[in-house]
């Protein structure tokens, strides 16, 4: 099965059962959701800031910022037309496209300030960290300032086949190579089975970063 309709699959199989918005998405509860969202936020300042959000899915981080009173320029892509239609829905003051950021060439190199991905790295697709070093590749090229992204833990108490996990020092060493990345910070501890990736651009941690 290829990527696109693997995804399509996992998410679309759930979109009908009536369930909350972070159920569908795959995450254990609206509060874990709201602790991976929190992650960004403590690490780079957003407010006035353009922001793109890689698998926006249901629009829930815009929603997030909203009600932080957070005021971000606000891009959500996502791969599947259907979450896309969902978030358009809700009427949130951003925009929301259909597109997958990682082939099509719709957004030029430093379009956004910030670029984030939340769970796109989860489902077990036989290629992972070849996707996962394509994907920070394009996602360093787009941004300004950083890169933040999270990653299901090696260390999860609770593993199922249809994720992948990861190990934060090998995730450290992939990124090594990768060029224009000045500076990285892994998270961890704030959930059992998750850490956060901050990916600060070279040459312009001084001004961007927040204190951690």
């Amino acid at each position: 099965m290829k990527k696109t309709e693997k995804i399509r699959t996992y998410y679309e199989s759930k979109m009908d059962q009536g369930l909350p918005d972070y159920d569908v998405l795959g995450w254990e509860s609206k509060k874990a959701q709201q602790l991976r969202f929190d992650m960004l936020l403590d690490s780079v300042s957003l407010d006035g800031k353009t922001l793109l959000d890689i698998g926006c899915g249901m629009g829930n981080l815009l929603e997030y910022l909203n009600s932080k009173g957070i005021s971000v320029k606000y891009t959500g892509a996502d791969i599947l037309k259907s979450m896309i239609e969902y978030a358009v829905c809700k009427r949130l003051n951003g925009e929301f496209c259909n597109v997958d950021v990682f082939d099509d060439g719709l957004f030029a190199d430093r379009s956004f300030d910030i670029v984030y991905a939340s769970g796109i790295f989860n489902l077990n697709l036989g290629n992972n960290r070849e996707f996962l070093l394509k994907a920070v590749r394009k996602m360093i090229l787009m941004a300004n300032e950083a890169v933040v992204f999270n990653l299901l833990h090696k260390d999860s108490p609770d593993r199922e086949d249809r994720y992948f996990y990861y190990d934060p020092k090998e995730v450290r060493t992939l990124l090594k190579d990768i060029q224009g990345i000045g500076k990285v910070i892994i998270k961890e501890q704030y959930l059992n089975n998750d850490f956060t990736v901050v990916c600060f651009m070279k040459d312009r941690i001084k001004n961007h970063q927040k204190k951690i």
